[in-house]
């Protein structure tokens, strides 16, 4: 007779547990998120059931329910889905990563990280290793050393055995007795599994969501998925609305972000208020949701005039979110050109102010009501006691102050294209894109750093060293003339201090004269 594990609460063996995964008695729901673990978090995992220390529990709901869509593959294999059978179904609340650490881990043999979904397997345990953990993912180079013991065989005997049997032809009698010890450790490992007895899915979804809240490692967009599975597709809402945005090259905006808006919308505070509360007003009226989407592009258009042409020239993530839910709440008010100037200096004020850098929820919601006011009643912002504009000394690319820079340099260029092409290199790939000019100089310094493609950066390169930039080149490149006599003669630290010289004047002359705000001198 098949043993049946999920009757009552069991504690199986690690072994079993893995082939009830592969026969498609254990399916993985897809409300829950994708598998997202990187090697550290893995192989300490593995380490973990090494040492025999336990791992935690799994909680399964087992049902009759088959209509839940299930993933395909778990741990980067692919599988079968629920056997199709009249029995119940176990459904794996709670687990997820670790199971499918452990699946691949145990089934997958020779197989590159392109063929598993970027995850790099097979895993190995490094005999007679004194270090911990032990465990070794695939080598990127040369050949896997003959003590590494890949863990895809433990649980097959006759291959272990022929592994082992090398090993002691080679001398290493004491590398052999330990994998035999590691792979009784596997087999005989226990892992507590629950059963959650009810037919209902909403119980299911929240405690799913429960105990997902006690820890870190779920996003509250992942949260928000699992309450509304039975209601709402909010992976399909999701991508409509990026369908809609990647126009404007904000196709790969973050579901935290959406997940923001959202909250914005029904005024609450986007740091302390949860999901729960997001999900319980979309059951009661999706209006916020239906109008996301449009709310979005209304915002992207407007910092897309701005010169902000994607998620990587963003200064503050919260400006998207203040701007896009006064677009939901008043549709159309972002597009009036009786608030352009408005909305032009009330983003540039906030960018060079830095006051969404370590703001509240509750001063966000501040912001957003204020700026929303403002636009009704066409008023002009007034701004109460802000503080002067740190002056540029250094190149730190996590600062607001470094991304203000950069965003301003964008339109330096005399000609409209060449800036709208610096602000789709720097909106689609963020500070991937900045790099020094000259390598071996001082690359924290603001003359030393220019917006540019690989490609673009190279030919920049190699006319430095040839002292070949022409002056179009230097236009696109925000390079100025007086900067390049310098470069003409060889002498490249000049040719940077002109340049960085060059670029902080025409910045505070912007914020001074265009924003009326101060600089000060020192950063």
């Amino acid at each position: 007779m098949e043993r049946k594990m999920f009757d009552t609460p069991v504690l199986p063996r690690l072994e079993t547990i893995l082939a009830e995964v592969k026969s498609g008695d254990i399916v993985v729901p897809e409300f829950q998120r994708e598998f997202v673990w990187d090697d550290d978090r893995r192989l300490k995992l593995l380490d973990s059931i090494a040492a025999g220390m336990p791992i935690g529990s799994l909680l399964v709901w087992r049902t009759t329910n088959r209509d839940l869509k299930v993933y395909q593959e778990i741990g980067g294999i692919e599988l079968g889905g629920a056997r199709k059978s009249g029995e119940k179904v176990s459904y794996l609340i709670d687990g997820h990563q670790r199971v499918s650490t452990l699946f691949g881990a145990l089934h997958i043999g020779e197989r590159s990280s392109d063929e598993s979904g970027g995850i790099r397997w097979p895993i190995y345990f490094e005999l007679g290793s004194k270090e911990r953990p032990a465990f070794r993912v695939q080598p990127s180079r040369g050949n896997v050393p003959l003590q590494w013991l890949p863990l895809h065989i433990i649980f097959d005997g006759e291959k272990l055995f022929e592994f082992t049997t090398r090993l002691r032809k080679k001398g290493k009698m004491t590398e052999a007795k330990e994998a035999e010890r590691l792979a009784n450790l596997f087999r005989d490992y226990i892992i507590p599994v629950v059963p959650l007895v009810t037919e209902d899915l909403g119980v299911v979804t929240d405690a799913f969501v429960r105990i997902n809240s006690q820890g870190k490692g779920m996003s509250e967009a992942h949260m928000l998925r699992a309450l509304a599975y039975l209601t709402i597709d909010m992976d399909a809402a999701f991508d409509d609305v990026r369908e809609k945005l990647a126009p404007y090259g904000w196709g790969s905006v973050d579901s935290q972000v959406l997940v923001n808006v959202l909250k914005a919308q029904l005024d609450l505070d986007i740091y302390s208020s949860h999901v729960e509360k997001v999900f319980s007003e979309l059951k009661r009226d999706r209006g916020p949701l239906n109008r996301l989407g449009d709310a979005m592009v209304e915002a992207a258009e407007l910092l897309e005039n701005i010169g902000v042409r994607g998620p990587g020239a963003l200064p503050y993530t919260y400006q998207l979110v203040t701007l896009a839910t006064i677009a939901a709440w008043n549709p159309g008010v972002l597009r009036d050109n009786e608030n352009w100037k408005t909305l032009w200096h009330w983003f540039w004020v906030t960018t060079y102010t830095e006051i969404f850098a370590g703001t509240t929820g509750s001063r966000i919601r501040e912001i957003i009501r204020a700026l929303s006011a403002v636009l009704k009643a066409r008023e002009s912002f007034y701004w109460q006691d802000l503080g002067p504009v740190k002056r540029l000394n250094q190149i730190r690319l996590t600062t607001g102050r470094t991304r203000a820079f950069l965003l301003f340099s964008t339109t330096l260029p005399r000609e409209k294209k060449k800036q709208s092409h610096l602000q789709e290199v720097l909106g689609a790939a963020d500070t991937r894109t900045v790099h020094p000019l000259v390598p071996r100089e001082d690359g924290t310094s603001p003359g030393n750093r220019v917006i540019a493609s690989a490609t673009e950066l190279r030919l920049l390169r190699n006319a430095i060293k040839k002292g070949a930039i022409n002056e179009e080149m230097a236009d696109a490149f925000c390079i100025p003339s007086a900067a390049l006599k310098h470069l003409r003669k060889g002498d490249v630290s000049r040719f940077i201090e002109e340049r960085g010289a060059w670029l902080l004047k025409n910045e505070r002359v912007f914020i001074e004269e265009m924003l009326g705000l101060t600089m000060s001198e020192a950063e």
